[in-house]
C-alpha cells in the first residue's frame, strides 16, 4: 500500500485553485467531468458487430457539488446567484481557467437547523463558444453610392448658384455655348464606348442627340442634372465593365494643379503617376488625350485685353470646367465601388489617385464665388465622398495579395527565383501563372520585370 508523505500531499494540495465563476469564488466537494464523442449505434439482423457512426465531439460537461460557508454565506450566495447565467470564465480547481456557459438550471439546498451557515449548490457548465449568429455589417459600397448622390446634388446646386449667362454680351454668350458644346462632345466621345454594352445606351444616345443646350443654359440647375444623367452608370456592372467606366472617367479628369510629378513629353497627357498607371494596366487601362481636349474646350481665347466681359467668360468656363471635373470624378467613384480588386497594390493606387483628385475638387470648391449653397455644401459633400470611397477601398483590400517585382539578371528557372525570393520552391507555379510572358519554366528571360505576390 502506497504511503503519501506530507511533502507529496502538500505538492498536490498546492496545485489546487479556488473555484470561481465570473470572479465569484465558491467551495467544491466533488467534480464530475463528462467528455467524449457523440455516436450513433446501428445493429442489423445477421450482423454480429454493430455499426457505429461518429457524430463529432460532444460538449464537455462539468458538474460541481459546490457550497458557500461562513457567517456571511448568505452574502456569498447572493453574489454567486447574481452571476449564474450566460457565459464567462470558470476557474476549475485542477484544470485551471476555461470559458464556459452555465448549462440549464441550478439547485440551491440549505438546512438551517442541522447545517447552519452553509448553502449547497448543484452547478453544471459546458465548454462551448457563443452561437455565432450572422452579424450585420455596414455596406461600404452603399455608403459610397449615397455619398456620390449627395456630392452630385451639391455640385448641381453649386453650378446653379455660380453659372449664369444672362448678363453676357451676345458674342460672349455664344462663345460660352460653343465651348460648352465642345466640352459635351468630348465628354460623350469619352464615355459613349463604355455605354454601348449597357441596356441604357439607346436612352443616353437620345438624351445626347436631343440635348437642348441653348434652353438649358438659362436654367443651370437643369443643365447640371442633364449632364449628370449622361454620366449615370448602372449599379449592376461586372468588374470589367466597371473598369471600363472608371477608365473612361479617369481619362477626363482635369490634370492636377499642383503635383510633384515630373511629366516628360512622352508621358500620359493627364500626368498620371507611372506607378498608378502600372497598377491600372492589368485591368486594361489605356491613357488617352480626352483630358487635354476637355481642358482646351474650357480655356478662354487668349487676348491682350482684360475686359469685364472677358473676365465673366473666363469665370463661366472655369465654373463649367469644375462641374465637368466633379461629375466625371463621381462617375469614377461609382465605378470603383463595383470593381473587383485584383491585388493590394491596385487598391493602394486607386486610393492615392482618388484622394488626390477629390483634394483637387476641394481646392476648387474653396474658390467658388458663391459657396455654401444647398442642403449640404460642396466642401462637406466632397469630404464625405472622399471618406466613403477611401474607407470602401481600405475595407475591400484588407485581405488582398501584395505584389512586388523581380528582374532576373540572367536566364533563370522559375524554381530558382521562387527559392531565392522566399526560401522555398513552392511558389514557382504561381510565378509562372502571374507572368504569362514566360515561355518555359526553366528559361525565365533576363531584364524583364516579373510580377510576384509577396509572401511573408
Amino acid at each position: 500500500m502506497a504511503i503519501i508523505d506530507d511533502k507529496g500531499r502538500s505538492d498536490w494540495l498546492s496545485q489546487l485553485r479556488t473555484a470561481s465563476w465570473r470572479d465569484v469564488p465558491f467551495q467544491v466537494d466533488s467534480i464530475e467531468w463528462s467528455a467524449g464523442e457523440n455516436t450513433v449505434l446501428r445493429e442489423y439482423p445477421f450482423q454480429d458487430l454493430p455499426t457505429v457512426f461518429s457524430m463529432g465531439a460532444g460538449a464537455d460537461e462539468i458538474k460541481f457539488s459546490a457550497y458557500v460557508i461562513g457567517d456571511d454565506y448568505l452574502d456569498q450566495l447572493d453574489k454567486l446567484r447574481a452571476v449564474l447565467k450566460g457565459d464567462g470564465v470558470l476557474i476549475h480547481p485542477t484544470a485551471g481557467s476555461m470559458r464556459c456557459w452555465l448549462h440549464g438550471k441550478y439547485t440551491v439546498r440549505e438546512a438551517p437547523t442541522s447545517m447552519g451557515g452553509v448553502a449547497r449548490l448543484d452547478l453544471t457548465f459546458v465548454r462551448a463558444e457563443a452561437r455565432r449568429y450572422p452579424a450585420g455589417a455596414t455596406s461600404t459600397s452603399d455608403q459610397v453610392a449615397s455619398a456620390a448622390d449627395t456630392a452630385e446634388k451639391s455640385l448641381i446646386d453649386s453650378l446653379a448658384a455660380n453659372f449664369s449667362l444672362s448678363d453676357l454680351a451676345g458674342w460672349a454668350h455664344d462663345n460660352v455655348l460653343d465651348r460648352m458644346r465642345s466640352g459635351l462632345d468630348v465628354l460623350w466621345d469619352g464615355i459613349s464606348y463604355v455605354n454601348r454594352a449597357l441596356d441604357t445606351y439607346n436612352s443616353l444616345v437620345s438624351q445626347y442627340v436631343t440635348f437642348p443646350l441653348t434652353e438649358l443654359a438659362a436654367i443651370p440647375g437643369q443643365l447640371g442634372s442633364r449632364i449628370a444623367d449622361l454620366l449615370a452608370i448602372p449599379e449592376t456592372l461586372t468588374s470589367n465593365q466597371a473598369w471600363d467606366a472608371f477608365s473612361a472617367a479617369r481619362n477626363l479628369w482635369k490634370a492636377p494643379s499642383t503635383s510633384s510629378l515630373t511629366v516628360d513629353a512622352g508621358s500620359a497627357p493627364q500626368a498620371i503617376a507611372p506607378s498608378i498607371a502600372a497598377a491600372y494596366a492589368s485591368a486594361g487601362f489605356v491613357p488617352n488625350n480626352n483630358q487635354a481636349k476637355l481642358a482646351e474646350a474650357f480655356t478662354p481665347d487668349p487676348s491682350p485685353y482684360e475686359t469685364a466681359t472677358r473676365t465673366q467668360v473666363a469665370q463661366a468656363l472655369k465654373t463649367l470646367e469644375g462641374f465637368f471635373n466633379g461629375v466625371v470624378t463621381i462617375m469614377a467613384v461609382r465605378a470603383v465601388a463595383q470593381i473587383e480588386l485584383e491585388n493590394y497594390d491596385q487598391a493602394v493606387a486607386l486610393r492615392s489617385d482618388l484622394n488626390q483628385q477629390i483634394n483637387e475638387l476641394l481646392i476648387a470648391s474653396a474658390a467658388e464665388p458663391v459657396g455654401g449653397v444647398g442642403d449640404v455644401t460642396t466642401h462637406d459633400a466632397l469630404v464625405a465622398l472622399q471618406t466613403a470611397v477611401l474607407t470602401d477601398l481600405q475595407s475591400r483590400s484588407r485581405d488582398l495579395a501584395r505584389l512586388t517585382t523581380y528582374t532576373p539578371e540572367s536566364w533563370q528557372p522559375a524554381i530558382y527565383i521562387s527559392y531565392r525570393m522566399f526560401g522555398t520552391v513552392s511558389w514557382a507555379d504561381e510565378i509562372l501563372a502571374m507572368n504569362p510572358s514566360i515561355r518555359h519554366p526553366l528559361l525565365v528571360p533576363p531584364g524583364i520585370a516579373l510580377r510576384v505576390i509577396k509572401h511573408d
